[in-house]
């Protein structure tokens, strides 16, 4: 799976990174802690400092971080989770 775009969001402190790969289905969901039940990359970011949750529906994600955070630190190691 791959990063196809990263967009701001009207929210300062939300991404959208849209995703090479769909999630199958019409459901989306929301993650705040790592489950062992949940897709690896969801977990691999949330071990992010810095990111507060994630929503998941369709081919994208939205990255919300902690509003102390920034993106400059936290958007580049969400990045390498796709590398």
């Amino acid at each position: 799976m791959k990063i196809i775009s990263i967009s701001e969001t009207p929210n300062h402190n939300t991404m959208k990174i849209t995703l090479s790969e769909s999630r199958e289905g019409m459901t989306s969901d929301t993650y705040t802690k790592v489950d062992d039940s949940q897709p690896a990359f969801i977990n691999d970011i949330l071990k992010v400092e810095g990111v507060k949750s994630i929503f998941h529906v369709m081919d994208f994600i939205s990255v919300d971080k902690e509003n102390d955070a920034n993106w400059e630190t936290v958007l580049p190691k969400v990045e390498a989770v796709f590398e």
